[in-house]
């Protein structure tokens, strides 16, 4: 696989709805320069910080050891639903409800990272290993972007975050979670 088929392929992956990017969306709420930046660069260190090095390990060990794969993703649901009835019985905040400590974690344990780097890096023979982590963390970048700014777009600049978007947050972060248990087993 060549950098852009690659770069393609992960884009079109992480432009999907998913956890990350719910986070994303409702993180847009009173958001500053600042807390973008901040924001764009969790979800890029933490996507980094699971695909090179599943890329380069873990899909052997996690091949040989099947329980450490569902214990993987059984960990991913139960933090997206742990995330959802935050969420869903929260003040109105944005601090309160999105931190970026839940944004990382809940990045660190998106199965797209795990995808990305078990089956989409390119090898090292195919393209340079600098070149594609640059090309992840280009794409990683532009996709997170977008779900920052469909946020800030579909939320507004309130400071509060409205009851609706809230509970349809939660339902969108429940949906994952059920997705992600349902396919450890």
């Amino acid at each position: 696989m060549h950098l852009f088929p690659f770069a393609a392929g992960a884009f079109a992956l992480l432009i999907l709805p998913g956890p990350t990017n719910a986070i994303l969306a409702m993180a847009s709420q009173g958001l500053t320069a600042g807390r973008a930046v901040m924001l764009l660069g969790t979800v890029v260190a933490a996507y980094l910080a699971i695909v090179v090095p599943a890329s380069g390990l873990a899909g052997p060990f996690l091949n040989q050891h099947p329980l450490v794969a569902q214990g993987v993703k059984l960990a991913s649901a139960t933090w997206v639903f742990c995330l959802a009835l935050r969420l869903w019985g929260s003040g109105s905040s944005p601090t309160e409800v999105v931190t970026v400590r839940q944004l990382a974690i809940t990045t660190l344990l998106n199965p797209k990272a795990l995808i990305i780097g078990l089956t989409m890096m390119p090898s090292a023979q195919e393209v340079s290993g600098i070149a594609a982590t640059a090309a992840l963390a280009f794409v990683v970048l532009f996709a997170s972007l977008i779900w920052l700014s469909t946020g800030r777009i579909v939320l507004g600049s309130e400071k509060e975050m409205p009851l609706l978007a809230r509970r349809c947050g939660s339902a969108t972060l429940l949906v994952f979670s059920a997705a992600l248990t349902l396919s450890a087993f």
